[in-house]
C-alpha cells in the first residue's frame, strides 16, 4: 500500500490550499464544459470497420468493384394477387426514384425492376436489344405488366434476386454512403417513405444496416427518460440510506462532475457518443456512485467516532486512499485495455472511458475532502440503527459474518471452485456474433426483425453477399480463357457447396449470356469464346450497352481485376464463417497460374472482419485484465496471497459472465464486447475496499474474526448499498424498447452482483480460513490523528 507518509502529505496538501485545488478544477470544468457542448449522440457505419483487416483494406483497395456494405433492403409485398400489376409495379417504380434522392444514398448502388440496370435482353429480326426491364416507362396497362412478367422470367438474374418465386413481393436495393451520414433526416424519410406507400393491399418492409441505424436512432429520447429515472432512482436511494442532504448531493456532485469532464474530453477530441454504448457509462457512473457512497460512509463514521469534523476528514481518507487510488486504477485501465481491439468505435470508448473513471480520482479522491472541510459536521441520527433499512443492512450483513467463520468457510471455498468450472464449462459455449445483427439489438416482433423474416421467407438470395477478388499478376489478364476457367470453376465451387447460396455472379456469366444471345439463344452456344480478343469484344459491348458502373461490378477497365460473388440468404455467424472455411480450403487446394483469388468484400467481408477483430480482442483484453489487476494488486498488498485472494472473485466472475451470456442468448458482438471483457477490472475495488479494510480493522482488533467482522459491518455494508442501488436503477432499463438495452443493463447488474458476492463472502471467508501473513501484519492505519495537528493542517 501507499506509504502513510505520502497519503498524510496529499490530505494536508488539499486542506491547505483548497482554494487553489478549487480554482483549478473550476477553470477545466469550464474548458470541457465548453467541449461538451460540441459532443454529439451520433453513429458512423465506418467506426464499425477494423481499418487494419486484412478484409477491410481489400474492400477499401477495390471499393468501385465491392461498393458499400451498408445497403437498405426494401421488399413490397402484396397481400391480394401478386404484384405484376399497373398500381403495385408503378409503387416500385416510386420507391426506386425516391430512394435515389434520399440524402446519403449512393445512387450507382440502387437495384429493382424498375431500375434502368435491370435489363431485359431482346433478339428480334434486325439484332439484339439490350433494353431496361421498365422500358419505355412504367406500365399504364395490364398489358405492360404482363410484358414485365415476361421479362423477369426470361432474363437470368432476376427471379429470386428482385422478385419472390411465389410473385408476391419484390425487393428494391439501395447502398448508402459509408459516413457522413444524418440519420436523423434519414430516419424521417424512409419512415415516411414507408407509411407512404404502406396501404390495405401493400406492405413495405425496410430491413438492412441502414434500416438498423434509423430504428437505434429512434430510441434516442428513451435514452434521456430512462436517465432522468435512473438519477432520480439514485437519489431516493441515496436518501434512504444517508438521511442527509449532504450524503445525497455530494455523490451527485462527484458523478456530475465526471460526466461533465468525460463527455467534455469527447467533445475535445472529435469523438461522438454511440447510443449502444450509453450502457457502458451507466456502468462507470455505477463505478462513481460506488467510491463516493464508501467515501461518505467512512466520514460520517470516524466523525461519530472522533466527534471532530477535520480529524474526522483526516482520518478517513488515509484509511480510503490506498484502495479507492488501486481501485480506480484498475477500472481505468481494463477499460482502456479495450483500445486493442482495431475497431475505431471500440477504441474511442475506451479512451473516453478510462477518462471518465480516471477523474473518479479528482471528483471523490481529491474533492471530497475538500468539499466536507466546507460544509456543517453529519449530525447524529437518533433513529439511527432503528430504521427499515438498517435493519435490513445489518441483518444481512451479520449473516455474511457467519458466513466468513466455521465450517461455512469451506462451504465458500467450494461453491466457488464449481462456479469456476461450471462458467468455465459454458463459455466455451458462446460464439461471436451467434445471430444476425437485427436479433441481437431488437426484440423477434420488431418492425425491423419481422421485416428481416419476411425477406429470408420469401427467399430472396441477393440480401447478403460474399465477393471474392481474383487479382491478375498483369492487365488484361482476364480477357484469356484460363483465367476465365478459373473463375467460373471457383464461382461454381461456392455455389454448390454452400447450403444458404442461392446464386452466384461473375464477369463468366456476362460472356456466356451475351453470346447466347448473339447466337439468338440457343443454349448451346452459351460458351466462353477461346479467343481473347471475342472476350474483350463481349466486356466492351456490355460496357456500352450496360455503363461503367455496371461492368466493374464484374471486372475492373485494364481486365487485371474480377469479382466473384456469391449471394446468400442470411448473414447469420454460422453462414458467413462456413462460406469463408470453403472458400479458403479451395484457394489452398487449388492454385491458378496468374491469379490470387482474395478475400472477402461485400457484407460477409466486413461481418467476418468485424467477427475476427472481436474474438481475437476480447482475448488479448482478458489477458491485459489479467496482468494489469495482478500487478496492482501484489503491488498494493506486496503479496502473491493478497493479489490471488482479491483478484479470485473476478477471475470466477469472467466466465460466468459468458456462460450467463450463453444461458440467456446475449450475443457477444461488437456492441457487447466492452460489457462483456471488463468484467474483470471493473469490479474489483469491492474486493480492495473489503480486503483493505480487514488489515486495517486488525490493527484495532487483533483478531482476524474480528476484524473481519468490524470491516464487513462498516466497508461491506457501503458495498451492499452500492450493489443493491445499482440494480435497483437498472430496473427502469430493463423496459427499454431496444433488447440489447435492456439484456446489457441485467448482464450489468449481474456482473456487479457477482463481484459484489466474492468481495462479501470470499475474501473475508478466505483471510479467515488461511490467515494470510500479509493481513496480519499489514496496517495501514494506526492511532488517530491528534486532534491537535488536524486543525492546525486546516486553519
Amino acid at each position: 500500500m501507499l506509504p502513510r507518509r505520502w497519503m498524510e502529505a496529499y490530505v494536508h496538501f488539499l486542506l491547505r490550499y483548497r482554494w487553489p485545488v478549487i480554482a483549478l478544477s473550476v477553470v477545466i470544468t469550464l474548458f470541457l464544459g465548453h467541449h461538451l457542448t460540441q459532443t454529439q449522440i451520433q453513429m458512423n457505419f465506418l467506426d464499425f470497420y477494423p481499418p487494419g483487416h486484412p478484409y477491410t483494406q481489400l474492400a477499401k483497395k477495390h471499393a468501385r468493384m465491392f461498393g458499400s456494405a451498408n445497403v437498405l433492403v426494401v421488399a413490397v409485398e402484396v397481400k391480394d394477387g401478386d404484384i405484376f400489376n399497373v398500381e403495385t409495379l408503378n409503387k416500385i417504380n416510386r420507391l426506386t426514384i425516391a430512394l435515389i434522392e434520399t440524402p446519403g444514398v449512393n445512387p450507382w448502388q440502387v437495384l429493382s425492376i424498375a431500375h434502368p440496370k435491370i435489363r431485359n435482353v431482346i433478339i428480334t429480326t434486325t439484332g439484339v436489344k439490350i433494353l431496361p426491364l421498365f422500358y419505355p416507362g412504367p406500365p399504364k396497362e395490364p398489358q405492360d405488366a404482363a410484358r414485365i412478367k415476361k421479362a423477369v422470367y426470361t432474363n437470368d438474374g432476376i427471379l429470386d434476386f428482385y422478385v419472390s418465386r411465389d410473385n408476391k413481393a419484390a425487393l428494391i436495393t439501395a447502398g448508402f454512403w459509408e459516413s457522413g451520414l444524418d440519420f436523423a433526416r434519414m430516419r424521417d424519410r424512409l419512415f415516411a417513405l414507408q407509411a407512404q406507400e404502406t396501404d390495405a393491399n401493400h406492405v413495405i418492409h425496410m430491413t438492412g444496416f441502414p434500416m438498423l441505424f434509423c430504428w437505434i436512432f429512434s430510441y434516442k429520447q428513451w435514452i434521456f427518460y430512462i436517465t432522468a429515472l435512473t438519477v432520480l432512482s439514485i437519489i431516493a436511494l441515496l436518501w434512504f440510506y444517508f438521511r442527509t442532504v449532504q450524503g445525497v448531493l455530494i455523490p451527485l456532485f462527484s458523478g456530475t462532475l465526471s460526466t461533465v469532464w468525460a463527455l467534455g474530453f469527447a467533445g475535445y477530441l472529435g469523438f461522438t457518443i454511440d447510443l449502444l454504448m450509453i450502457v457502458v457509462f451507466l456502468l462507470i457512473t455505477a463505478r462513481a456512485l460506488s467510491h463516493s457512497v464508501q467515501s461518505m460512509e467512512r466520514y460520517h463514521e470516524e466523525y461519530f467516532r472522533l466527534g471532530d469534523k477535520r480529524a474526522a476528514i483526516l482520518q478517513s481518507y488515509l484509511g480510503l486512499f490506498s484502495p479507492a487510488l488501486v481501485s480506480i486504477a484498475a477500472d481505468g485501465l481494463a477499460i482502456l485495455s479495450l483500445a486493442v481491439a482495431h475497431i475505431p468505435l471500440v477504441q474511442k470508448l475506451a479512451v473516453v472511458s478510462s477518462f471518465w473513471i480516471f477523474t473518479i480520482s479528482i471528483s471523490v479522491v481529491t474533492l471530497h475532502p475538500i468539499i466536507l472541510s466546507f460544509l456543517n459536521p453529519p449530525r447524529r441520527d437518533p433513529k439511527a440503527g432503528r430504521r427499515l433499512s438498517d435493519k435490513i443492512y445489518t441483518t444481512i450483513n451479520r449473516g455474511l459474518v457467519k458466513i466468513s467463520r466455521g465450517n461455512a468457510r469451506y462451504v465458500t471455498a467450494v461453491g466457488f471452485v464449481l462456479a469456476l468450472v461450471v462458467g468455465i464449462y459454458y463459455s466455451e459455449q458462446l460464439k461471436i456474433g451467434d445471430v444476425s445483427i437485427g436479433k441481437a439489438l431488437f426484440y423477434s416482433s420488431h418492425p425491423y426483425n419481422v421485416a428481416y423474416d419476411e425477406v429470408i421467407k420469401k427467399g430472396f438470395v441477393g440480401i447478403s453477399q460474399l465477393t471474392i477478388i481474383a487479382e491478375g499478376r498483369e492487365p488484361g489478364v482476364f480477357r484469356q480463357l484460363e483465367a476465365l476457367n478459373a473463375l467460373e470453376r471457383f464461382q461454381r465451387y461456392m455455389e454448390r457447396q454452400n447450403p444458404m447460396a442461392g446464386g452466384s455472379a461473375s464477369g463468366v456469366d456476362v460472356i456466356r449470356q451475351l453470346y447466347l444471345m448473339f447466337e439468338e439463344g440457343i443454349p448451346k452456344w452459351s460458351i466462353l469464346p477461346s479467343d481473347s480478343h471475342d472476350v474483350g469484344n463481349m466486356f466492351s459491348y456490355f460496357l456500352m450497352s450496360a455503363g461503367a458502373p455496371a461492368l466493374e461490378r464484374f471486372v475492373d477497365k485494364d481486365l487485371q481485376n474480377a469479382t466473384i460473388t456469391i449471394f446468400f440468404r442470411d448473414y447469420t455467424h454460422d453462414t458467413i464463417m462456413d462460406a469463408l472455411r470453403r472458400a479458403k480450403e479451395y484457394i489452398a487446394a487449388n492454385p491458378a497460374d496468374k491469379i490470387d483469388f482474395r478475400l472477402a468484400g461485400g457484407l460477409f467481408g466486413i461481418l467476418a472482419a468485424v467477427n475476427e477483430e472481436v474474438e481475437w480482442s476480447y482475448r488479448v483484453n482478458l489477458y491485459l485484465v489479467l496482468a494489469t489487476v495482478f500487478i496492482l494488486s501484489f503491488l498494493t498488498y506486496w503479496s502473491l496471497a493478497g493479489a490471488l485472494i482479491v483478484m479470485i472473485p473476478s477471475i470466477v466472475a469472467q466466465p460466468l459472465t459468458e456462460a450467463i451470456m450463453y444461458w440467456t442468448n446475449i450475443d457477444m458482438n461488437i456492441n457487447s464486447l466492452p460489457i462483456a471483457a471488463i468484467g474483470i477490472g471493473i469490479g474489483i475495488d469491492y474486493g480492495y475496499y473489503v480486503l483493505s479494510r480487514i488489515t486495517e480493522e486488525y490493527a484495532h482488533f487483533p483478531d482476524v474474526d474480528q476484524a473481519i467482522e468490524e470491516a464487513l459491518m462498516t466497508t461491506g455494508r457501503a458495498i451492499l448499498f452500492t450493489g443493491t442501488t445499482l440494480t435497483a436503477s437498472v430496473i427502469f432499463w430493463l423496459f427499454f424498447p431496444m433488447k440489447f438495452q435492456a439484456e446489457m443493463a441485467l448482464l450489468l447488474a449481474l456482473i456487479l452482483f457477482l463481484h459484489v458476492v466474492g468481495a462479501l463472502v470470499f475474501i473475508p471467508s478466505m483471510v479467515s480460513l488461511f490467515r494470510p501473513r500479509f493481513a496480519i501484519t499489514e496496517v495501514t492505519a494506526v492511532s488517530p490523528v491528534p486532534l491537535a495537528e488536524s486543525k492546525a493542517s486546516v486553519s
